[in-house]
Order: structure tokens, then sequence, then C-alpha cells
């Protein structure tokens, strides 16, 4: 690996700490490494994707342009506060050819940012250069489009940034939830398996 580590451990460790002070929740030792090292892999592997090809200067281009053709991402999130349970789904669409693609997750904490940080980074690995992202999550879209702070969500606002400079266009809309249907039912089927899994797992 030719990406130091230590940035993305002593970064691991304040996200362990904010959760810790935040949310009263444990992050426990064990996972902070590991989850260090999957960041640091993916963070190498777009930067080798980057340097395959020359590209315009990083800039995160973040703003909503109907005019613009491409790639599409729809997404959805829900939480169970009694559970600390989250899920997610999203879809990627090409209108003008008719593919489509789609994926779940499902992982506790503010489950819409993730949803929107998890969606990036599969669309980075994929290797797509333009990307609108459409996200029922009003709050959600808002904080992004006017980059304002945001204390529950603010490392995942920062790493969201941070990925759409590999892209050589972004942007987030909000949509009502009647034209997310797609995403919707992916991260609620997301959900029923994480359900499934803690009681037969």
């Amino acid at each position: 690996m030719l990406s130091p580590l230590y940035p993305w451990v002593l970064w691991y460790l304040r996200k362990a700490r904010n959760r810790l002070v935040f949310e009263n929740f444990t992050v426990k030792e064990h996972r902070v490494v590991p989850s260090a090292l999957l960041e640091a892999r993916r963070l190498q592997a777009a930067q080798s994707l980057k340097m395959q090809k020359p590209s315009p200067p990083a800039r995160a281009h973040i703003y909503y342009d109907s005019t613009i053709s491409g790639m599409e991402c729809f997404l959805d999130a829900s939480w169970q506060v009694s559970t600390h349970y989250g899920g997610m789904g999203w879809v990627f669409k090409n209108p003008p050819n008719g593919w489509s693609l789609t994926n779940s997750s499902n992982r506790s904490h503010v489950a819409s940012a993730l949803a929107v940080k998890a969606a990036l980074c599969e669309a980075v690995a994929r290797n797509f250069k333009t990307l609108k992202i459409c996200s029922d999550s009003k709050i959600l879209t808002e904080c992004i489009n006017s980059r304002s702070r945001c204390v529950e969500i603010q490392s995942v606002l920062s790493d969201i940034s941070a990925i759409c400079t590999s892209f050589d266009f972004t942007s987030f809309k909000f949509i009502s939830r009647s034209f997310n249907l797609e995403a919707d039912s992916l991260e609620k089927r997301s959900l029923q398996d994480l359900g499934n899994y803690g009681l037969h797992g």
C-alpha cells in the first residue's frame, strides 16, 4: 500500500470519538484499523484509476443542471431508532440507453448521508465521470448544496465533498418520495435483510 495508513486511523479514531460524544455509541477497537485499511485502499484504487488518463484539476461541481445528460443516481435510506439499524438502496440509471444498476446496504448512523457516500464510492469504482444524485432527503440535499454545517453528519459531508472531486460533474437534487420508489424498495429490503440476519444469524 502506497498511501500512509496513519491519517486514516486518526480519522476513524476521531469519528469513533464523535459517535461516542454525540450519539452515545461505542465503536469497538477492532473495527477501527480494518475500516481505515478499507478506506485507504478505496482511495488508492480511485487514485490509480484517475492516473490512467489525464483529467481536469480536481474540483467538485455541486449544483443541479437538468440540461446535462448522463448517469443518474436515485437513492433512499431509513433508520430505526429502536434497533439502531439503518437501510439504504440506490439505483444508477442512464436514461439515453435505458441501462440501470441497483444495489443496497444496511448500516447504522445517519443513513441518508451514508447512502450518498456509499453510492458515490461505487460510482468512483465503476469509473463514472458525471453523476446526478436524486434523494428524497430534503435536509441532506440542502446541506450539501448550501455547504452548510451539520454537526451530526459533518464528517460524512466532508467525505462526500472529497469524493465528488473524483467526478467531472456531480449534482444533488431533492425529489419527492413518489419519484424514488425503486431506491425506497431497495433500502427497505436491505433493512429487512439486516433484521432477518439479526434474528437468525
